[in-house]
Parts: C-alpha cells; structure tokens; sequence
C-alpha cells in the first residue's frame, strides 16, 4: 500500500484529533507547522515483478517534489518489506533476508525524501540466512542504516512521527 497526504497540523493539544488532510498545495505555504508525508504500508516487494512498486514510488514521489519546503516531506515505510515465499529460486524466503533488505533500501533511497522504517513481523523471517530474531534484526538495522528497530521525528513545529517495530518472529509467544 502507498499513500500519501498533506496536512496543517496546527495548535493541536495532547488527545486533541487532527483536522482533516488540506488540499495538496497547502504545504508549500510558509507555514511551520506544514508538512507532507508518505505512507508506504506492507510493500511485500518481489524482484520478479517491481513495476507496481515503481510505478506507486513515482506517484508519491511526485506529490513530495511538489511539495515544496525542503524539510517538511517525510516517507514512513510500515515494514513487511518483502515477499515471504521463494523469489529468487533459492528455496528461501525472500522476506527478511539481505537482499530483500538491499532491495528496499535502494526502494526507499529512490524517492529522493528523508524515510524511515518500521520492521514488520515478516522483516524478521530470514529464518535460512539467519539463526536468531537478534541476528536477523542486527542484519536489518545494519542495511537500512538504523540504530534502533523504532523512530520519532521532528517534521514540522510541534509535530512527531513515532514509529515502533517488531523485534521477534521465531521468538514470540503464540497467543492462545
């Protein structure tokens, strides 16, 4: 999934909601507390096939460009990066591995816009590759450039994205 919005997010309270997105323009106005985010949901790229992901990454690549104010655009990716099953004829997963992890990274670069990312549960399924979640996740934050599994920037005044990521696959507990 691919989404993008534009919204002025301004003299909010804590628990206060949000007034609804403004039309595409208003971000370039000079006002503070401006911004553009896209949102980049369960990718679940697949090297056999990227021309849907492509294509999505052009269009929300536009909107930022347009956007205007360098420094109020901002893409978060919700994890689940890659396909889990066998893309690359190796009889392995491709989710959770580092070329899937190479993959999105150079996904993500292309939009040309500051990002972050969230790891999905599926991010941690490199169960061939690695033999730990901590391996796996250690392999994760390495490629994509992270020091943490979570986030929190600043992308205009008063105005945070938070973003929190899985740390288990093989060692959650099942829930009755």
């Amino acid at each position: 999934m691919l989404a993008c919005a534009s919204a002025a997010v301004q003299g909010l309270q804590v628990g206060q909601a949000a007034p609804r997105p403004v039309a595409r323009g208003a971000a370039t106005m000079k006002d503070p507390f401006a911004f553009t985010l896209g949102v980049v949901g369960d990718l679940h790229m697949d090297p056999r096939d990227l021309d849907d992901s492509f294509e999505g990454r052009s269009h929300i690549k536009k909107i930022l460009d347009e956007a205007g104010t360098p420094g109020s655009t901002y893409v978060c990716s919700l994890g689940d990066l890659g396909e889990s099953k066998d893309c690359t004829q190796t009889q392995q997963l491709f989710a959770g591995t580092t070329p899937c992890f190479e993959l999105v990274r150079d996904f993500l670069d292309g939009f040309g816009h500051p990002y972050d990312i969230v790891g999905g549960n599926h991010d941690l399924e490199g169960i061939d590759e690695f033999a730990t979640d901590e391996e796996n996740l250690e392999a994760y934050l390495s490629i994509m450039g992270k020091e943490t599994p979570q986030y929190c920037h600043q992308v205009a005044d008063k105005t945070l994205i938070v973003g929190i990521g899985s740390t288990l696959f093989r060692g959650a507990e099942e829930n009755p």
